[in-house]
Formats: structure tokens, C-alpha cells, sequence
């Protein structure tokens, strides 16, 4: 190889990671403003970019209630646990127009029809758009219905435990007078199955995140 040829391929090979770069940084354009997205992670050879996190922390779709992550690698963990999920059940779930429209719905409920509306422009997005996101929350909430639909096992000494242990030093600290455990007993039982089931998610999604291939972009996440 001459050294007019090595120069070449050396430019060449310096015009692609000049493309990389420029691709990596995609500005969706918006009312003033620009959005840089970029790859946050990778899990199983499927891309995640920071746009993806953008529109689900936006509109609050990791979880059926606003969550508080210490930081955006937890919030983008939750995020990833929900893919593993939703890959299980790959084309055999869907969400219907009606669900669909339902989901606008709760939201333009939740923040008002104003702010839903600057939220979709801040991000460069129409209604639309937003479908395949809203589509990933009623399908992942569909799975995790499905798999934790029966009532689990809770023993009277366990509502014990939670009576003495947790309602009545939270009724004390408000000022309130404490109920009698039985006037209580179906509260707590509800909590401590809503806890349960939560421990059983979590160790089912520590499963198969022990089974996937996942990446993540620290540099990119900080854009955020």
C-alpha cells in the first residue's frame, strides 16, 4: 500500500468518526429550544437513547405514580427494568387506540391540557408521537397485572408486626390517635400485599437482568 492510499483510507476513517460524532448529537428542533439526544444505553444490542428518558420522565410514564429517583442512573434503571419486561411479552400483547387515548387522556388530566401541550413541544413531538411510549406503560402494566393478579398469603402476625411497628408510629407522628388494630385490618393487609408484591418484582426483574446484556452510557446520561 503506497502512501497516497494510506492517506486516503486515514481520511476516510476520520469522515466516519466525524459522522459518529454528528449522529450522536441528533438536535430535534423545537420552539426555542434544542434537544441533543444521544445513546444512554444499550440492552441486549437494542438502543436507548436520552430522548427515550426525556419523554418518559417528561410525562411521568415509569410508574402508575410519580417516583423519586436519588438520580438519573436510577431513573434510567427503572426505565431498563421496564424493557427486560416488555421483551418477554413481545408480540403478544398490544394496547388498543382506545387505551391509547385513554392514557392522553389521564395525562392531559395530570398536568392540564396547557402544560401537556408545552411538554410535546419542548420535545419536538406531536400527540402521536407519543404513542409508543404510552404503549410500553400499558403493556408493562398488563404483564405485571397478569403475573401478580392473586392475592398473596398474609399471616395474622404479620398485620401484627405492621400494626405495632409502622401504622401506629405513623398515626402518632401525624398526631393522631391510632385505631384499633381491627378497625384496620384490611388497610394494612392491602399495604403489606402491595409490599409483597413489589419484593416479588424486584426479584424477578434482578433475574433477568442477570440473563441480559446491558450498557450504559454515563456521558451520555449527564446531558440529561
Amino acid at each position: 500500500m503506497d502512501n497516497g492510499e494510506k492517506k486516503f483510507l486515514g481520511y476516510a476513517a476520520f469522515l466516519l468518526i466525524l459522522l459518529f460524532l454528528l449522529l450522536s448529537l441528533v438536535v430535534r428542533p423545537t420552539s426555542g429550544q434544542e434537544v441533543i439526544d444521544c445513546l444512554v444505553a444499550e440492552v441486549d444490542g437494542v438502543p436507548v437513547s436520552l430522548f427515550d428518558l426525556k419523554v418518559v420522565e417528561a410525562f411521568q410514564l415509569i410508574g402508575s405514580v410519580p417516583e423519586v429517583y436519588k438520580d438519573k442512573e436510577e431513573m434510567l434503571n427503572s426505565y431498563l427494568d421496564r424493557l427486560l419486561v416488555l421483551e418477554l411479552a413481545k408480540g403478544q400483547l398490544g394496547a388498543s387506540q382506545e387505551e391509547l387515548n385513554q392514557e392522553v387522556d389521564r395525562l392531559k388530566n395530570i398536568f392540564g391540557h396547557q402544560e401537556f401541550e408545552e411538554k410535546l413541544a419542548s420535545l419536538g413531538m406531536k400527540e402521536s408521537d407519543l404513542f409508543p411510549y404510552l404503549q410500553q406503560k400499558i403493556l408493562y402494566d398488563k404483564i405485571l397485572s397478569s403475573r401478580f393478579n392473586q392475592k398473596l398469603y398474609i399471616s395474622l402476625k404479620e398485620i401484627e408486626d405492621y400494626y405495632q411497628q409502622v401504622y401506629v408510629p405513623e398515626e402518632k407522628a401525624k398526631g393522631g390517635v391510632p385505631r384499633e388494630m381491627v378497625n384496620v385490618l384490611g388497610e394494612i393487609e392491602a399495604q403489606l400485599q402491595k409490599i409483597k408484591a413489589g419484593q416479588q418484582l424486584k426479584e424477578w426483574v434482578q433475574e433477568l437482568r442477570q440473563r441480559a446484556d446491558i450498557t450504559i452510557y454515563l456521558d451520555c446520561l449527564r446531558k440529561i
